[in-house]
Formats: C-alpha cells, structure tokens, sequence
C-alpha cells in the first residue's frame, strides 16, 4: 500500500491533531477529523483548517471527513488512527473506538506524557498501538484556526512490539515531509522520557503561577522549582535505565529559557478550567518514583497543587 492509499482519522482537532491533519492531508493523504468541538468543525468545513505561524496552511475538508463523535466513524474504512485528545479522554475514545473501528486498524497514541501507549494497548494489543513524539506546537487562535508556534524536528514514532518496527517506519513516513520531519526509532521510550521531563518541569508551574515560560524561567523561584524537577525526573529516568549524559539537566534548563511567551497547555487547561494532564505527566514520576525507591518531592508537591486547583472546576 503506497503512502497515498493509507486512510487516516486523527481524534481530537487542537494543535497537535490539528496541524497533523494538515500536513498529511496537505501530502494527498484521505484525512477524517473528529472532534466534539462543533463550532471547530464547522469553521473548518466552511473555510478551511487554517494553520499559521511557523507553517501557513489552509486545508479544505468535505463533510463526508469531518465527524464530532468517534462513534461517527462507524462503518468508515479507516487504517490509522491517531489519538490526539488530551489525556484525560484517552480512556473514553478508546472504549469507542473500539466498539466502531475494523479489526485491522492500527492507533497512534499522539500525545503527551508517559504510558498512555498502555491505555490503547491494553484494549487493541501490541501489535496494533504505536506511540509518537512530535516536537511541535500550537494554540487555537479561534475555531478552524490554530497558529503553530515552533517546530524542533524530528518526531518520532516508535511500535510497541518490536515485530512492528517496519509498520512503524511506514507511518514515520506517512508524516514525513520536508517541512514535517519525522523518522521512526526501534525505542520510543528515551524520547517519551525527554519530552515528559521538559513538560513535567514548566508545565505545572505555569498552571499554577499563571505564568508564560518565559515568566517562569526569569522568576527565580520558579527557575529554581523547574530546575528541581527537572532532577527528580531525571533520577527516576536512570532508576528506570535510561540515561542522557551528565549535561541533560543543563541542557533542558537551556531549551526551557528559550520557550518565549508561550502558554503550556496546562496553564490554558486551568484558565478554561478543564481537567489537566498532570496525571501523566508529574504524576507518573511520582509513581515511579515510588516503585523504585527514588525521593520525588517536588513532584508530589507539584501534582497536589494542580489536583488541588482542579478540585474547584
């Protein structure tokens, strides 16, 4: 099957599924896109799915590939799936997809934090789950807009069971392309590990100062939170037997000061007030942590404050 003949649903149309969906389709590529945001989705089937920024796309979709419920793919011939909705739904889009795709399809978790591959598999089996890490941004400037606000390539895509290696080159391709560069590797996980660590350190505090990155990394005090938590995930990380070399802390402090202001997805998940991805994110080091004997403190305090703000949503 050539790259062209794959026909492609991405769940959940934010930056990250959204300018996905953009530059497959933009490659010839049959893309459905399904998300219960309807004002979205009809913005997009008025005018285009606009993506701006680093990259200036406009994309049209037909009605026939633009769906608000996963249970709208029903009898649809679908041969991947990505999932790219924020983690607190993972467990929910599975079930349904479950209940509506073919027994062949293969799904993609596309997301942030650490294991949500496990959810898929757990339903679909190894053989069938893949994991990605992209290494790009965005934010919803209204609906049927999103405005992409770095890319640091390449992604990543890596299978779960090794015997699907060469399928997970194959959808390493499908994204491909000079402006979208993405490869395959044998292990996801010091990928996963990396993004998780950077997110882990800057995303919770700004949720729970109410601070761009760049108002962070200037703030001492912050500055100092993240460097720690930075730490403490890369502690767990070699407990786990993944190592990045003795400069990976300096390293991401330095990645980290050059976010900009730029809101993490957890800030404008509190400032809209739905739940956040903590759970994968700080709250997967901590128990980690936990299971191998590796203090975490900054993290534990770190999740029970953003636990704390979601309690009052």
């Amino acid at each position: 099957m050539s790259k062209e003949d794959y026909k492609v649903a991405i769940v959940g149309v934010g930056p990250s599924g959204g300018i996905l969906g953009a530059f497959l389709s933009q490659k010839g590529i049959e893309v459905t896109l399904v998300d219960i945001w309807i004002d979205h989705i009809e913005a997009i089937q008025r005018s285009g799915l606009k993506i701006a920024g680093v990259s200036d796309l406009t994309i049209s979709f037909d009605a026939d590939h633009l769906k608000t419920s996963v249970k709208d793919l029903r009898g649809t011939d679908v041969d991947i799936v990505f999932i790219a909705t924020k983690t607190p739904y993972l467990k929910r889009v599975v079930d349904d997809l479950k209940e509506v795709l073919p027994n062949d399809s293969l799904i993609v978790s596309h997301q942030n934090g650490l294991h949500t591959e496990n959810v898929i598999l757990d339903v679909f089996g190894e053989e069938r789950t893949f994991r990605d890490v992209i290494n790009y941004a965005g934010n919803i400037v209204e609906a049927g807009k999103i405005d992409m606000t770095f890319f640091n390539p390449p992604n990543f895509v890596g299978a779960i069971s090794p015997s699907m290696n060469d399928t997970a080159n194959a959808i390493a391709e499908l994204m491909n392309s000079p402006e979208f560069g993405t490869i395959s590797v044998e292990d996801i996980q010091p990928a996963v590990w990396k993004k998780v660590i950077l997110n882990s350190a800057l995303a919770p505090v700004c949720a729970i100062a109410g601070q761009t990155m760049k108002e962070a990394m200037d703030f001492t005090d912050t500055n100092k939170l993240a460097s720690e938590l930075i730490r403490e995930g890369i502690a767990v990380t070699e407990a786990i037997g993944i190592s990045f070399g003795s400069d990976f802390h300096d390293i991401c402090m330095g990645y980290l000061s050059k976010g900009g202001h730029h809101k993490p997805s957890m800030l404008i998940d509190i400032e809209n007030r739905n739940p956040t991805e903590i759970d994968f994110l700080n709250g997967k080091i901590v128990e980690l942590g936990k299971k191998n004997n590796v203090p975490v403190p900054f993290n534990e305090a770190t999740t029970t404050y953003v636990h704390a703000i979601e309690t009052k949503f």
